[in-house]
């Protein structure tokens, strides 16, 4: 026997009947689409006009299947059959609990309502604006004796799921496009099959939503027949200069491989760092958001404050690493770890102006780092080291910003014959000026990781993190024209395991800083050495 289909709406009430005049020709064209009968039920002698879903216990005798639709939903002309989506044994709906914040609470209170328990309660909460229901789940709607209204009738429809254990089709947001997935997919809502407007009666009042129905069906139609959308996508950017340089490799990845034709937006500290991936970067604070336009956020550096820093720390992994997974759940191939910045004859020219001379190639820049506990080393030390090299005939050059009083430099004099660039150059002019120097000599700060877009040599001196979480990819190899100089890291003394409570501990103190730090003299002969070579 061929089967029997039914798409059912319910229209109560002047304001949806006003709705319905736009949404039902949607509706309509789509029940003809699939070869199934269209109802509208009209008239309600119940508590609220929702609870009138309860008469397809009835029309279940006359129909083999149901779909549901809400009177505040569109369908869009391409929409599949659901019926063949499906199975004919499952009920359809769309779970919206893992995107609304749960319903536990919703479930509780029904279930009080009508004493009943779920102790084995999957924490799956289903909307009820679209149902695709098959002749076996008639018991599911009969009509109960007292009507709560707990979401209208959905929390009651959700405690007798649970309740009979009804086998359930999961559907996807895209046949039950609600507001709620805005900030989860970053999709424009005409790239789903059926949008619904529950709920923003509710926020924006029936005269917004009674205007905007008829302004998407517009769209659609505009569109048609290729609903081409866009994702919207907002990185934002956070952390030291080192850090933001780290998140270039990701941020580089995700436009060329995973939304390539999409609205990606990055907001930083450092918009020059972004400049050559031809995207929309603004300075934090200077996004504005395109009206009527769902955005899918990005953090490329989350801090301890969210969940991903239980699972794994920016402290004990590579920050390229680390920002790929806060941006995409995903490492890079190490072909694309390779961090890629750009500098023009300009930053050039403000390089060698404020320097004084123009081969930049022959140039040793020390950048003496003062920041965390773990990498501040004693002025003193840094002194030595500029005047080790110094007195070894090697032209030395001081770069680096004093950013505040915990972020800077250390303090240390410059000899005669010393250049000092120190808080003298813009961010352009010193990727210039690392680009084109000889070797870049710091600790765990962002010149080690500038000099990673380049082909000079890198001479680390690492304290606080591993070197193999501090060294570019280039080449393929973290190998590539480095040193690392150190007698013992102090990482490797912190507490990190799984069972710590408390967060990480260690012996490590400022007054032990020198029993981490290298020999100096070895640094100088090895400078020595490849500036010679």
């Amino acid at each position: 026997m061929k089967e029997r289909k039914l798409v059912l709406t319910i229209a109560v009430g002047e304001a949806y009947q006003k709705i319905a005049e736009y949404t039902h020709p949607t509706l309509k064209r789509y029940a003809d689409h699939i070869g199934a009968d269209f109802i509208v039920i009209d008239e309600s002698n119940s508590s609220t006009p929702h609870w009138e879903k309860f008469q397809i216990c009835q029309l279940l005798n006359q129909y083999d299947r149901i779909i549901y639709l809400d009177t505040d939903l569109i369908v869009r002309d391409d929409c599949p059959d659901l019926f063949e989506i499906v199975p004919k044994f499952k009920l359809g709906m769309f779970n919206e609990a893992q995107f609304t914040g749960g319903r536990m609470i919703a479930l509780h209170d029904i279930c009080n309502e009508y004493g009943e328990t779920l102790p084995d309660w999957n924490g799956k909460y289903y909307n009820s604006g679209v149902m695709v229901i098959s002749a076996r789940h008639n018991r599911l709607f009969r009509k109960p004796e007292k009507e709560v209204s707990h979401f209208h009738e959905q929390s009651y429809l959700n405690m007798m799921i649970a309740k009979e254990k009804i086998d359930m089709f999961d559907l996807e947001y895209q046949f039950n496009r609600m507001s709620c997935m805005d900030r989860f997919t970053g999709e424009d809502r005409f790239a789903s099959y059926i949008i619904h407007y529950a709920g923003l009666e509710g926020r924006m009042g029936m005269p917004f939503v009674q205007n905007l129905i008829p302004q998407d069906i517009a769209r659609w139609e505009m569109d048609s027949p290729e609903y081409e959308y866009q994702h919207h996508i907002l990185i934002d950017v956070q952390g030291g200069l080192g850090d933001q340089v780290c998140a270039e490799p990701a941020i580089r990845f995700i436009k060329e491989n995973i939304y390539t034709d999409d609205d990606i937006n990055v907001v930083t500290h450092f918009p020059r760092i972004f400049q050559h991936l031809g995207l929309p970067v603004f300075k934090h604070g200077e996004f504005r958001r395109k009206p009527d336009t769902p955005y899918y956020s990005m953090l490329s550096l989350p801090g301890p404050d969210k969940p991903m820093w239980a699972f794994v720390s920016n402290l004990l992994c590579h920050t390229i690493d680390y920002c790929a997974m806060a941006l995409m759940r995903q490492t890079l191939p190490v072909n694309d770890k390779r961090v890629q910045l750009t500098y023009s004859l300009d930053d050039v020219s403000r390089a060698i102006e404020v320097i004084g001379i123009r081969n930049l190639n022959e140039l040793v820049l020390v950048h003496p780092g003062r920041h965390w506990q773990s990498k501040t080393f004693p002025a003193g030390w840094w002194q030595s080291l500029i005047d080790g090299l110094h007195n070894a005939g090697l032209p030395v050059c001081l770069i680096g910003f004093d950013e505040c009083e915990v972020v800077g430099l250390a303090d240390i004099e410059t000899r005669e014959g010393m250049i000092d660039t120190r808080d003298r150059l813009d961010l352009g002019a010193l990727i210039a000026l690392i680009a084109n120097a000889k070797i870049v000599i710091s600790n765990d700060s962002s010149p080690i990781h500038i000099a990673g877009a380049f082909d000079n040599w890198i001479f680390l001196i690492p304290t606080c993190k591993h070197p193999d979480h501090l060294l570019p990819w280039r080449h393929g190899s973290q190998n590539y024209k480095t040193r690392c100089f150190y007698k013992k890291l102090a990482c490797q003394e912190f507490d990190s395991r799984p069972t710590t409570v408390h967060g990480s501990s260690g012996e490590f103190t400022k007054s032990r800083i020198l029993e981490y730090l290298p020999d100096i003299s070895n640094i100088v002969k090895i400078t020595k050495k490849i500036v010679g070579a």
